[in-house]
């Protein structure tokens, strides 16, 4: 299994969305958020990356 991991997005949900798409590509299934994000909202890329 391939793990991933992003920080500081700083709810930059257009980076954050890129960030997924290639870690999704290159063959990640979990992908980690470290922290530094301010609203909850950052979950939903998660879901549409269909990344846990």
């Amino acid at each position: 299994m391939l793990i991933g991991a992003v920080a500081d997005t700083h709810d930059n949900l257009t980076l954050l969305r890129q960030a997924l798409t290639l870690l999704k590509e290159r063959g990640a299934e979990l992908v980690l958020h470290a922290g530094d994000f301010v609203s909850p909202f950052v979950a939903l890329p998660f879901q549409e990356a269909g990344l846990r």
